[in-house]
Protein backbone atom coordinates (compact mmCIF):
# COMPACT_ATOMS: atom_id res chain seq x y z
CA UNK A 1 0.00 0.00 0.00
CA UNK A 2 1.18 3.51 -0.70
CA UNK A 3 2.23 5.70 2.26
CA UNK A 4 -0.90 7.86 1.82
CA UNK A 5 -3.14 4.79 1.93
CA UNK A 6 -1.27 3.48 4.98
CA UNK A 7 -1.96 6.74 6.82
CA UNK A 8 -5.63 6.60 5.76
CA UNK A 9 -5.83 2.99 6.96
CA UNK A 10 -4.33 3.80 10.37
CA UNK A 11 -6.65 6.79 10.78
CA UNK A 12 -9.62 4.55 9.94
CA UNK A 13 -8.48 2.11 12.63
CA UNK A 14 -8.28 4.95 15.18
CA UNK A 15 -11.79 6.04 14.18
CA UNK A 16 -13.11 2.51 14.82
CA UNK A 17 -11.50 2.47 18.27
CA UNK A 18 -13.04 5.88 19.05
CA UNK A 19 -16.46 4.56 17.97
CA UNK A 20 -16.13 1.70 20.45
CA UNK A 21 -15.31 4.17 23.23
CA UNK A 22 -18.63 5.95 22.58
CA UNK A 23 -20.82 2.83 22.81
CA UNK A 24 -21.12 2.73 26.58
CA UNK A 25 -19.73 -0.79 26.87
CA UNK A 26 -18.60 -2.32 30.15
CA UNK A 27 -14.82 -2.00 30.54
CA UNK A 28 -13.99 -5.65 29.79
CA UNK A 29 -16.31 -5.72 26.77
CA UNK A 30 -14.87 -2.42 25.51
CA UNK A 31 -11.31 -3.73 25.85
CA UNK A 32 -12.22 -7.01 24.12
CA UNK A 33 -13.87 -5.10 21.25
CA UNK A 34 -10.87 -2.79 20.84
CA UNK A 35 -8.42 -5.72 20.95
CA UNK A 36 -10.42 -7.53 18.27
CA UNK A 37 -10.48 -4.44 16.06
CA UNK A 38 -6.71 -4.09 16.37
CA UNK A 39 -6.13 -7.80 15.76
CA UNK A 40 -8.41 -7.88 12.72
CA UNK A 41 -7.13 -4.65 11.20
CA UNK A 42 -3.50 -5.77 11.65
CA UNK A 43 -4.33 -9.15 10.12
CA UNK A 44 -5.94 -7.58 7.02
CA UNK A 45 -2.46 -6.33 6.11
CA UNK A 46 -0.91 -9.80 6.00
CA UNK A 47 -0.94 -11.63 2.65
CA UNK A 48 -0.83 -15.02 4.40
CA UNK A 49 -4.03 -14.22 6.36
CA UNK A 50 -5.78 -13.13 3.16
CA UNK A 51 -4.66 -16.32 1.41
CA UNK A 52 -5.68 -18.61 4.29
CA UNK A 53 -9.05 -16.88 4.53
CA UNK A 54 -10.02 -16.84 0.87
CA UNK A 55 -8.17 -19.85 -0.55
CA UNK A 56 -10.53 -22.15 -2.43
CA UNK A 57 -9.54 -25.84 -2.28
CA UNK A 58 -7.94 -27.13 -5.47
CA UNK A 59 -7.67 -23.66 -7.01
CA UNK A 60 -4.69 -21.34 -7.22
CA UNK A 61 -5.11 -18.28 -5.00
CA UNK A 62 -4.92 -14.94 -6.80
CA UNK A 63 -5.08 -11.77 -4.71
CA UNK A 64 -6.92 -9.01 -6.58
CA UNK A 65 -7.27 -6.62 -3.65
CA UNK A 66 -5.89 -3.10 -3.84
CA UNK A 67 -6.49 -2.05 -0.23
CA UNK A 68 -5.85 -3.94 3.02
CA UNK A 69 -9.46 -4.21 4.22
CA UNK A 70 -10.86 -5.20 0.79
CA UNK A 71 -13.17 -8.23 0.93
CA UNK A 72 -12.89 -8.84 4.68
CA UNK A 73 -16.28 -7.33 5.60
CA UNK A 74 -18.24 -10.58 6.00
CA UNK A 75 -15.58 -12.70 7.70
CA UNK A 76 -14.56 -9.90 10.06
CA UNK A 77 -18.17 -9.07 10.99
CA UNK A 78 -19.10 -12.72 11.60
CA UNK A 79 -16.01 -13.34 13.71
CA UNK A 80 -16.35 -10.11 15.69
CA UNK A 81 -20.01 -10.80 16.47
CA UNK A 82 -19.22 -14.37 17.47
CA UNK A 83 -16.29 -13.35 19.69
CA UNK A 84 -18.39 -10.62 21.34
CA UNK A 85 -21.22 -13.02 22.20
CA UNK A 86 -23.35 -12.59 19.08
CA UNK A 87 -26.93 -11.48 19.04
CA UNK A 88 -28.83 -9.80 20.59
CA UNK A 89 -26.08 -7.24 21.30
CA UNK A 90 -24.04 -7.53 18.09
CA UNK A 91 -26.08 -7.79 14.93
CA UNK A 92 -24.49 -8.63 11.58
CA UNK A 93 -26.09 -6.47 8.91
CA UNK A 94 -26.05 -6.72 5.14
CA UNK A 95 -26.37 -4.32 2.22
CA UNK A 96 -27.32 -6.35 -0.83
CA UNK A 97 -26.31 -6.46 -4.44
CA UNK A 98 -28.69 -3.61 -5.31
CA UNK A 99 -26.05 -1.22 -4.05
CA UNK A 100 -23.68 -0.69 -6.98
CA UNK A 101 -20.63 -1.42 -4.81
CA UNK A 102 -22.18 -4.20 -2.74
CA UNK A 103 -22.71 -6.57 -1.21
CA UNK A 104 -21.35 -5.36 2.13
CA UNK A 105 -21.50 -6.65 5.72
CA UNK A 106 -21.07 -4.64 8.89
CA UNK A 107 -22.14 -4.67 12.54
CA UNK A 108 -24.65 -2.84 14.64
CA UNK A 109 -24.24 -2.69 18.40
CA UNK A 110 -27.93 -3.03 19.20
CA UNK A 111 -28.04 -1.48 22.71
CA UNK A 112 -26.44 1.76 21.51
CA UNK A 113 -27.73 1.54 17.88
CA UNK A 114 -24.13 2.25 16.78
CA UNK A 115 -22.76 1.08 13.44
CA UNK A 116 -19.36 -0.59 13.65
CA UNK A 117 -18.10 -1.25 10.14
CA UNK A 118 -14.73 -2.93 10.42
CA UNK A 119 -13.93 -2.39 6.73
CA UNK A 120 -15.75 0.86 5.89
CA UNK A 121 -12.52 2.40 4.63
CA UNK A 122 -12.39 0.02 1.65
CA UNK A 123 -15.15 2.28 0.24
CA UNK A 124 -14.50 5.67 1.83
CA UNK A 125 -10.91 5.68 0.60
CA UNK A 126 -12.51 6.02 -2.86
CA UNK A 127 -14.86 8.78 -1.65
CA UNK A 128 -17.90 6.47 -1.54
CA UNK A 129 -20.60 6.81 1.09
CA UNK A 130 -21.98 3.53 2.44
CA UNK A 131 -25.82 3.45 2.50
CA UNK A 132 -26.25 1.92 5.96
CA UNK A 133 -29.96 2.75 5.78
CA UNK A 134 -30.26 -0.01 3.13
CA UNK A 135 -28.78 -2.60 5.45
CA UNK A 136 -30.78 -5.21 7.29
CA UNK A 137 -29.93 -7.82 9.92
CA UNK A 138 -29.07 -11.27 8.64
CA UNK A 139 -29.12 -14.60 10.40
CA UNK A 140 -25.87 -16.47 10.10
CA UNK A 141 -24.40 -19.76 11.10
CA UNK A 142 -20.70 -19.32 11.70
CA UNK A 143 -20.23 -23.08 11.37
CA UNK A 144 -21.54 -22.99 7.78
CA UNK A 145 -19.25 -20.22 6.55
CA UNK A 146 -15.89 -21.73 5.53
CA UNK A 147 -14.19 -18.37 4.91
CA UNK A 148 -15.21 -17.06 8.34
CA UNK A 149 -13.86 -20.27 9.84
CA UNK A 150 -10.65 -19.94 7.81
CA UNK A 151 -10.18 -16.39 9.12
CA UNK A 152 -10.78 -17.56 12.70
CA UNK A 153 -8.30 -20.40 12.27
CA UNK A 154 -5.69 -18.13 10.68
CA UNK A 155 -5.94 -15.82 13.71
CA UNK A 156 -6.26 -18.68 16.22
CA UNK A 157 -9.59 -17.25 17.42
CA UNK A 158 -10.79 -20.65 18.61
CA UNK A 159 -8.34 -20.46 21.51
CA UNK A 160 -9.51 -16.92 22.27
CA UNK A 161 -13.13 -18.09 22.28
CA UNK A 162 -12.20 -20.93 24.65
CA UNK A 163 -10.40 -18.51 26.98
CA UNK A 164 -13.37 -16.11 26.88
CA UNK A 165 -15.76 -18.91 27.86
CA UNK A 166 -13.51 -19.86 30.81
CA UNK A 167 -13.56 -16.31 32.23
Amino acid sequence: MSPDKEIYYENATRKLLATIDKMGLQQTERLRAKNLVLLFRDSFKLPEIRQKTFQVPNEEYVDCSTYDSDNFCRVASLNFSTMMGGTPNWQVRYIGDLWTYGPHHYLMHVPSRTILDLTYDQYTEHGLEIPYDRGHPIPFDFNKDPQAQNFAAALNLASLQTNKQKN
